[in-house]
């Protein structure tokens, strides 16, 4: 994880409360937080960008065919994601071809000004440099240059432009942009600013989304590179683009990319539920495999082509046709009526139609016309070499899915979507990562100072990361509920990039997470990095909480708070850290685990008998400082040998003392391993 500080100005009204809250309950303990962000959501104008385009409003597109060239021969020539589960696993890392940062340019070769480079998620633009008011975007994936670049590419990001940053109650900009050059200095900020944000939150303005989409069709497009990351970035942005158009537009470059890399069938379901209405080129990928090797279609993917087929739902429902949003429970509705009526499942006879795939760029600078006849002539000799994108085409004629449409016809119409509760469901948040409103949902009425919690499965929603209802868990179904590791990178990732910390730590080595767990969400500030003192003491609060708890002598708030006090004689704390501590008791009491929970990462890194004794010893000795502490020491003891998988502390050969910073650096060296991810 990247903790470099970067700016992000979020909608402020929302994020400046949330922290300040914070910043309130951790001066009366002797800290300070800070937290402050600025952006605001503003009105759409008119056209694909809100704004008139001049000069190019009149241009036809007109594709060459040299954009929709053969498919690459295999999806394993695209690595695996490492951006977000919501993207295709097989998109990956950028082109070794690409340019680099900005600010990394000056220690080589200076290139010339107008040369137009690529910045992918490799390297990060530095604008205002040597400014006060400096900044620095990580993985922007679009385009650069430092000056005027020879070719207009109305994405570009010339860093020598002025930027300017709202500041808290200023007003936003109202109108578009067509190009970055031609953003005014605000909107350039408002612009760069959602970009280092990782675009994760709605962006303000229908214009930004549009203008960064020129970026990755330019690379997929023209430079033909890093497809498996155009893709992905793309699919990233689906819940985010609320305008028809430029919504559209996305779905548009991601079914072309789709078929051009041939997306394996569980990325293309995946895909297809973010998705109401899914064109047919991608149910025809999705499809084509069963056809092609006389097996039925299983029931997810019959459902997902009957309820995003546009055809098909016509076809069943007629006038009354609906588009229906993806639920795992409609699916479980579904799979035995349709098991039944199509003996197992439907078969899906091979076609000999096919669909010609073309694209036509939304960039304005990849669909100028040619002048010159003799580069005209060259480029249809071009278009006539190169093959286009080609695929089975299932939907020019219906006949082979009648049995499937007859189910349809008799299921949809008393479909009823389920209502889940509020914690797992994200119900107000419109289906898109809107950050700030989900935190505002936790707050309980008339408790703003309320600590801000939700379950796993809550975040979980808001990211539309699939898990199982978390209100069926049980004893025997439980392993069921384990948080994926894909699923944590994804959640911490959106953390990070949204400046809080949540509790317990997702990035502990050797735990495992629940879908049920609770969260806390806790504000830091973009850059700061919590040290390992902090995690060890996090850990080591948590597995005495549940020691306590299991013992029969739970915690009380007076003793948790001097327990937390007593970490500071081993470990290097900060008040800001303190202040995390003391705030995690709400988690922490009662225990959400017992014992041995806590105890099964120790095991796992620790292999030496005793060395897990020194973490034994080290706890006994930390609960020996508290009012009580040998009591208590005498009915947890047998707890704690089991959970660590040690034997009885020898009375003839007592642990050596220590002076406390000394003893407290040798357990830290020994917990570290757990926090190697933090």
């Amino acid at each position: 994880m990247l903790y470099i500080l970067i700016g992000l100005f979020f909608a402020a009204a929302f994020g400046a409360l949330m922290k300040a809250r914070y910043k309130n309950g951790a001066e009366n303990n002797n800290n300070a937080e800070n937290a402050s962000e600025n952006a605001e959501s503003a009105a759409p104008v008119v056209n694909s960008l809100g704004v008139p385009v001049p000069g190019v409003a009149a241009i036809e597109p007109d594709l060459d065919s040299a954009l929709s060239v053969k498919p690459i021969s295999s999806p394993d020539t695209v690595s695996s994601a490492t951006y977000s589960s919501a993207a295709p696993l097989s998109a990956g890392s950028d082109s070794p071809y690409g340019y680099g940062a900005a600010h990394e340019a000056k220690q080589k070769t200076k290139p010339a000004a107008n040369l137009l480079r690529w910045c992918g998620r490799s390297s990060s633009i530095k604008v205002n440099e040597g400014q006060e008011n400096e900044f620095e975007v990580l993985n922007p994936v679009t385009y650069w240059s430092n000056g005027p670049s020879t070719v207009k590419e109305p994405c570009c990001i010339d860093i020598t432009l002025p930027v300017e940053f709202l500041a808290p109650g200023d007003p936003l900009p109202s109108k578009g942009a067509v190009s970055y050059a031609e953003m005014t200095p605000v909107q350039r900020g408002i612009y760069l600013t959602w970009l280092a944000g990782g675009r994760i939150q709605p962006p303000l303005h229908l214009c930004y989304p549009a203008i960064w989409l020129y970026g990755l069709e330019r690379r997929a497009v023209a430079d033909r590179l890093d497809l498996g990351v155009c893709i992905s970035e793309a699919f990233r942005m689906l819940p985010l683009a609320r305008w028809d158009e430029v919504l559209k537009n996305y779905i548009n470059f991601i079914t072309w990319l789709a078929v051009k890399i041939w997306l394996p069938e569980d990325e293309l379901l995946n895909l297809c539920k973010k998705i109401q209405t899914v064109p047919d080129e991608l149910l025809s990928m999705l499809v084509s495999s069963y056809a092609n090797s006389k097996l039925p279609l299983p029931s997810a993917v019959a459902f997902t082509v009957m309820r995003t087929s546009a055809k098909l739902r016509r076809a069943a429902l007629g006038d009354n046709a609906f588009e229906l949003p993806h639920s795992d429970e409609i699916l479980q509705q579904f799979t035995p009526i349709y098991k039944n009526a199509c003996s197992g499942g439907m078969v899906l006879p091979k076609t000999d139609k096919i669909i010609t795939l073309t694209y036509k760029p939304t960039n304005p600078s990849l669909n100028k016309p040619i002048e010159d006849e003799r580069e005209a002539k060259s480029k249809k000799a071009k278009q006539e070499a190169d093959a286009t994108i080609t695929i089975p085409n299932f939907f020019d004629n219906l006949d082979a899915f009648t049995p499937l449409i007859k189910v349809w016809r008799d299921f949809a119409p008393g479909i009823k979507l389920p209502k889940s509760e509020p914690e797992t469901a994200a119900e107000s948040l419109e289906e898109r990562p809107d950050f700030e409103q989900f935190l505002l949902s936790l707050i309980p009425n008339g408790n703003e100072n309320a600590p801000l919690i939700s379950s796993i499965a809550a975040l979980g929603d808001l990211l539309n990361l699939t898990h199982p209802d978390i209100n069926n868990v049980t004893n025997e179904n439980i392993d069921e509920y384990k948080l994926r590791g894909r699923d944590r990178k994804t959640i911490l990732d959106t953390i990070a990039i949204e400046g809080w910390q949540i509790v317990p730590n997702l990035s502990l080595s050797g735990r495992e997470y629940y879908w049920h767990d609770k969260l806390l969400y806790l504000p830091i500030e973009f850059g700061a990095v919590l040290s390992r003192d902090y995690y060890a003491s996090s850990y080591l609060l948590e597995f005495i909480c549940s020691l306590c708890e299991a013992a029969g002598s739970m915690l009380d708030v007076k003793n948790f708070d001097l327990l937390r006090a007593n970490l500071n004689n081993y470990f290097n704390l900060s008040d800001d850290e303190n202040s995390r501590l003391n705030a995690q008791i709400v988690l922490n009491i009662p225990a959400a685990y017992n014992p041995e929970y806590y105890g099964s990462p120790v095991q796992i890194w620790l292999a030496d008998p005793a060395a897990r004794a020194s973490v034994r010893d080290f706890i006994i000795e930390l609960l020996n400082t508290l009012p009580g502490g040998p009591s208590i020491i005498k009915v947890i003891t047998p707890l704690l040998n089991v959970s660590l998988d040690v034997p009885p502390q020898d009375p003839n050969n007592p642990a050596e003392l220590e002076e406390p910073k000394t003893r407290g650096a040798n357990i830290l060296a020994l917990l570290e391993p757990l926090f190697k991810n933090s």
